[in-house]
């Protein structure tokens, strides 16, 4: 008896005929993939096959925005009342959660960001929804909540949206490397609400603006600290954005290249403690006030009024509410 040839085989094997005649996907076909890998008709074999092959030649900006539309499908139809999403996917080792007190910037500047990320999958790293938890902040249980009042900031998992993506993360511990899941899941975003990302490889920027650009989609894009969507003030910081149909770059020059009071650990205690001005870092502080520029840049769609924000987030620090986070 011959086996019926299954929907996704042909695009297996357009990333897999060899050296010579293997090629990407393009937009349609990559969202074709996704959208059978999401539903319950594709194999494990396939999924395997499928992250490997394209982690090994890499994925193009085609291939990443059709992943993240088929994934966006999965967010519900009426859309979350927030101003910007806040992928949080890699995890942080050397410093706390700097762009969380960035966030409580923008809270206090009326804005209401959703973050999404990821469970913890990597020994050694502290993860948001673990930050979430240990400050009481409010995290999504069931993708429904989005259609109710949300707090000012929240944290929905991954898995609420399709519990298949959590598990695709999780299988570093079987293929031994990270799969394009963890690149596709960053840029995802409800249509029409701006979103943040923050990747490791600065390469992958301009992936990232690429992808944006294809679906229209508006964001902005650094290499942040540990991966996350956080200025390092040690480094020169290139932003790359799409936003209303216009992608471009901007630059935010480290003001030194050492900081003496730069704090070790990422114990959310450090955070509540900054907060509430019990522990005093120009590093931390820089780090909390340019990352809440940029998101106001992304939010606003307004990235020529950069300088604007960065003396509207130093206002919004020294004026902060110290009671948020008693």
């Amino acid at each position: 008896m011959i086996a019926e040839k299954h929907p996704l085989a042909d695009y297996v094997r357009i990333l897999a005929r060899g050296k010579n005649a293997s090629r990407s996907m393009t937009f349609e076909e990559a969202r074709f993939t996704m959208e059978h890998l999401l539903s319950d008709d594709s194999r494990p074999e396939q999924l395997g096959a499928i992250l490997m092959l394209m982690r090994v030649k890499e994925e193009t900006a085609e291939e990443l925005a059709g992943f993240s539309q088929a994934i966006n499908t999965c967010w519900p139809k009426v859309r979350p009342d927030v101003d910007l999403i806040w992928p949080s996917y890699a995890g942080k080792r050397r410093q706390p959660f700097w762009s969380l007190l960035s966030a409580l910037l923008l809270e206090q500047m009326g804005h209401r960001i959703l973050f999404h990320g990821s469970l913890a999958h990597t020994e050694g790293r502290i993860y948001l929804h673990e930050v979430f938890h240990q400050l009481g902040l409010h995290s999504l249980a069931h993708i429904d909540e989005l259609g109710s009042t949300l707090p000012s900031i929240s944290y929905l998992p991954c898995q609420a949206l399709n519990p298949k993506l959590q598990d695709w993360l999780g299988l570093k511990s079987i293929l031994g490397v990270r799969s394009p899941i963890n690149t596709v899941l960053k840029t995802i975003a409800p249509a029409g609400i701006p979103s943040v990302q923050g990747i490791f490889h600065p390469g992958y920027a301009e992936l990232h603006a690429d992808a944006a650009a294809i679906t229209q989609e508006d964001m902005l894009v650094i290499k942040g600290e540990g991966g996350e969507f956080e200025v390092n003030p040690e480094r020169r910081c290139t932003a790359r954005y799409h936003l209303n149909g216009q992608s471009g770059q901007l630059i935010i020059e480290n003001k030194r290249s050492h900081y003496q009071d730069k704090p070790k650990g990422i114990s959310p205690d450090m955070l509540r403690d900054c907060w509430q001005g019990k522990l005093q870092s120009e590093y931390a502080e820089d780090a909390i006030i340019h990352t809440a520029a940029l998101a106001l840049v992304a939010i606003h769609k307004a990235p020529e009024k950069l300088d604007a924000f960065i003396e509207q987030s130093t206002q919004a620090w020294k004026n902060r509410n110290k009671e948020r986070l008693s």
